[in-house]
């Protein structure tokens, strides 16, 4: 079993919103080999890098298959 996972994946769609004051996302993407499947995650705000743009390609970041974060394939 594999607690923790890296997956390259496209950014669909982005949803913002708050709750209590605090930003939050919800982030729609696709992996290359699959276009067809969209999967969504919800995400503080400052666990996504500045600017995400739908078309972004990004790496997910999943722990236990929770995703914990999203990082922007070259962004260091």
């Amino acid at each position: 079993m594999h607690l923790a996972s890296d997956v390259n994946a496209v950014v669909e769609g982005l949803r913002p919103y708050l709750i209590h004051g605090e930003r939050y996302v919800v982030v729609y993407y696709s992996q290359p080999d699959d276009r067809e499947t969209v999967h969504q995650a919800q995400l503080s705000a400052d666990a996504l890098p500045a600017g995400l743009r739908v078309g972004d390609r990004i790496v997910v970041h999943a722990v236990m298959g929770v995703v914990a974060g999203v990082t922007r394939l070259g962004d260091d």
